[in-house]
């Protein structure tokens, strides 16, 4: 049993895997066409995947952070482009429980199933407006757009106006929106992270939550839920899922090297089967990628540890926590990253085909690490000044 594997996330193993086959069936659909496979959606959906952080109230699981990672990690063996819409998508839906009751409603009430994309950059800026607010603006990476009815996107408040929070994040139809398909890439090409603009957009107040408080976990809507899942903060929760994601994504890079190694002549030595096997810098890669990725994953059940105490006790938590969590889940998608370099630098000159299984979850790590919410310079520089105690 690894560290996301516990009695309160065992009642979502099977959900999980029955989604495994679909998922890896559409994988070379969902490369292809950019954009996660529709069936591969709908599995997720039917296994009530989509529901696992969305607020009991409404249909959903309000299940532990831990539940989503595992769930996570478990899909991205089979895709990682579509359990990275699954994490994306589900983290806004955890994310709308700290919304009023009338804007949870307008989202979960038609469909309790859904999926919401969005982007949490503050990339556009907005407009006080009678009632309300006004966005408009570019903004990049919206994962498995193609596949919601809701987004949540931030917007900053312009640099000659005092008239609000200095930013805000919003709910909005994804009708309201024009989409830009600008996503071709390295990695990740299923994910269909693809760009949105809107133009003018009109925001009701009850969609609206100054982004302070809501990255906090002090919303006032927070506590609206039976579990204290809503207090949680905004950007220490989703480093931890982009965790989750990539660990899995490392775990099948080992599988898929150490089952090619096995049998992996030397064609310069002319020894035959199994030759690559028994080279001692092989295995030493095999152990150091192998100890890197158990590491992650530890690193990763400690911060659900910490999230599960912080629901528990319902109240918001600091920022020297909540820059630990950021920095646990960064640490350990770097040593995912660094585990699947080193298996891809031993793989030979065969993994660097396009179809080959190992490219493809190579090429999908380095994208995926690339995240700003795991950015490694960033969130080290913000840990080593918490430890020190110098001012942010």
């Amino acid at each position: 049993m690894n560290a996301l594997e516990t009695p309160e996330t065992q009642p979502f193993l099977e959900a999980i895997h029955s989604t495994l086959p679909v998922l890896e069936t559409h994988r070379e659909a969902s490369e292809t066409a950019r954009s996660a496979a529709p069936e591969s959606i709908a599995a997720l959906k039917q296994a009530g995947l989509s529901r696992l952080l969305s607020p009991a109230l409404y249909g959903g699981h309000e299940a532990p952070i831990r539940a989503q990672l595992l769930a996570c990690s478990e899909t991205a063996r089979a895709c990682p482009a579509t359990s990275w819409v699954m994490m994306v998508c589900g983290a806004h839906n955890w994310v709308a429980g700290s919304y009023s009751p009338q804007c949870r409603e307008e989202i979960f009430g038609p469909d309790p199933e859904l999926f919401v994309a969005g982007t949490l950059a503050a990339q556009g800026q907005f407009k006080k407006a009678d009632g309300g607010w006004r966005l408009s603006g570019r903004w990049q990476f919206c994962s498995g757009v193609d596949h919601a009815p809701w987004l949540l996107v931030s917007a900053a408040r312009p640099k000659d106006s005092s008239d609000g929070p200095n930013s805000v994040h919003a709910f909005i139809p994804r009708d309201q929106a024009q989409i830009d398909d600008t996503w071709f890439t390295l990695g990740m090409r299923g994910s269909g992270s693809k760009d949105i603009v809107l133009e003018d957009v009109f925001v009701p107040a009850h969609r609206v939550e100054p982004t302070g408080r809501l990255f906090n976990g002090a919303s006032p809507h927070a506590l609206d839920h039976a579990s204290g899942l809503y207090v949680l903060p905004v950007a220490s929760c989703l480093a931890t899922q982009v965790g989750g994601c990539l660990l899995g994504m490392a775990r099948e890079m080992l599988r898929l090297f150490i089952e090619k190694t096995r049998v992996r002549p030397d064609i310069y030595t002319g020894q035959g089967k199994g030759a690559k096997a028994r080279s001692a810098g092989i295995q030493r890669r095999v152990a150091e990628a192998s100890g890197e990725i158990t590491t992650a994953e530890l690193l990763l059940g400690r911060s659900c540890d910490i999230l599960d105490a912080i629901s528990a006790s319902k109240t918001p938590t600091d920022l020297a926590t909540q820059s630990r969590l950021r920095w646990q889940a960064t640490y350990a998608a770097e040593l995912c990253r660094r585990a699947v370099d080193r298996l891809f630098v031993g793989a030979g000159a065969h993994a660097a085909f396009d179809g080959e299984p190992l490219q493809r979850y190579y090429r999908d790590v380095m994208m995926a690490t690339r995240h700003a919410m795991v950015d490694l310079d960033g969130t080290a520089e913000m840990e080593g000044k918490t430890l020190l105690g110098v001012e942010p």
